[in-house]
């Protein structure tokens, strides 16, 4: 019906084609300029966090020394913790060795008392 219909189909194809490469290739580009500019932010924001940096520092020596006393408090309260915990858990075993040593004398005494009687009869 249509003369030639077959060209006009291979035209629109490699017209198709055409235009996907040359989207390709802008897309390319625009991602390296992107890739461009934030590297070039990237360097301005480190130089001026460079000549900032001086006045920072002396903020952060501060706060530095601050974190360094708040741990020691820290640990100190931890160590007299752990120093009170195992104090009290020594005691109780000493006590539980006490009772124990204690039962084992009793039973002894029982024993040895029993003994003495039998003897004596």
């Amino acid at each position: 019906m249509f003369p030639n219909l077959d060209l006009i189909l291979l035209t629109l194809l490699h017209g198709s084609f055409v235009f996907l490469v040359l989207l390709i290739i802008i897309f390319i580009i625009l991602l390296v300029l992107l890739i461009a500019f934030s590297l070039g932010l990237f360097s301005l924001f480190l130089f001026d966090l460079h000549h900032v940096s001086s006045p920072l520092s002396e903020c952060f020596n501060m706060v530095k020394g601050d974190l360094e006393l708040g741990t020691i408090l820290i640990l100190i309260s931890l160590t007299h913790q752990l120093v009170d915990f195992v104090f009290v858990s020594k005691q109780w075993q000493k006590r539980r060795v006490v009772s124990e040593f204690q039962v084992k004398a009793h039973q002894y005494s029982k024993r040895h008392y029993v003994h003495v009687l039998k003897n004596v009869q």
